[in-house]
């Protein structure tokens, strides 16, 4: 193939009225792909940009929210106590304003609320032995009346009584109760209830309940006497057959096999039974030299 080769070596040519320079002389560019040093230059920018941002949320955003729910939780519970405030102790103005009506409400107590010692203890007196024979109770000791000198007088050789009572000593004048009645324990609550309602400014401060002896011993005499008794008499018939419990009066049912009787109903502890209280208490007077350190309010 002689002739392909000749055609192959022949030299290529060239177009009439081309410059052979131009090809060397044109600019030469290589493509980096997207990513030039401009693009570059602005991720950059805005990867700080969103960095510091977070650092910035972080570090002052977050920390100033948590104070100002912080701050916010304060201010509610100052609200809420100073309503409570308000509430109790009205609106405070001023001092002299607050203490001209701490003076006017401790004024009005002793006045309406405290009687005189000469006259109160009379109708203390009076009225404790009106409720005791009210409601059928019986005062097996007492009521014993100790005086209570108010807390600023300094008293000396006190006895171990006296030291028991020192607790209930007050600024005003009062005296000391104790006693110990017996009854039943509907009228002894009822005892109770008239005392603490009552006119007269009177603080409870022990109440002791217990079985009463004379109830216990009466029990052992009859339970002696039944005995003595026989078997017979402690049981007697009625009519009908019907056996009838001497101690409570009610019917029994008796048992054919063993000849033993069960009540047919079981009475509370307390329920009917007489029952021993043991009470003290302490009961205050207007001081002697009692007057109104603050004027009356105006308008009332």
């Amino acid at each position: 193939m002689p002739e392909l080769d000749q055609i192959a070596e022949q030299p290529p040519t060239e177009r009439s009225g081309v410059d052979p320079t131009l090809a060397k002389r044109r600019p030469r560019t290589v493509s980096g792909g997207m990513w030039g040093v401009a693009e570059i230059v602005t991720v950059s920018v805005a990867a700080a940009a969103l960095l510091l941002s977070l650092l910035l949320y972080l570090l002052v955003v977050v920390p100033s929210n948590r104070e100002l729910q912080q701050n916010r939780a304060e201010a509610d519970r100052l609200e809420a106590e100073a309503i409570t405030a308000r509430s109790r102790y009205g609106e405070i103005t001023s001092t002299q304003d607050q203490v001209s009506k701490l003076l006017v409400s401790a004024d009005d107590f002793e006045t309406r609320f405290l009687p005189a010692a000469a006259n109160g203890r009379s109708a203390l007196y009076q009225r404790i032995n009106g409720l005791i024979a009210a409601y059928g109770l019986t005062n097996t000791t007492g009521p014993d009346y100790q005086p209570l000198e108010t807390i600023d007088q300094a008293q000396k050789n006190q006895s171990e009584t006296e030291r028991g009572r020192e607790r209930f000593r007050s600024l005003f004048p009062g005296v000391y109760i104790t006693m110990t009645l017996e009854g039943s324990y509907q009228n002894l609550r009822r005892f109770i209830r008239e005392v603490e309602t009552g006119n007269e400014f009177i603080s409870i401060s022990s109440v002791e309940l217990a079985p009463s002896e004379n109830s216990e011993k009466s029990k052992d005499n009859s339970q002696d006497g039944r005995s003595a008794a026989g078997p017979q008499s402690e049981i007697p018939a009625a009519k009908g057959g019907v056996m009838i419990d001497p101690t409570t009066g009610f019917p029994v049912a008796v048992q054919p096999q063993t000849g033993s009787s069960a009540p047919a109903r079981q009475q509370g502890k307390t329920r009917g039974e007489v029952v021993a209280l043991r009470l003290e208490m302490a009961a205050y007077f207007r001081r002697p030299n009692f007057t109104p350190m603050a004027p009356a309010a105006t308008g009332q």
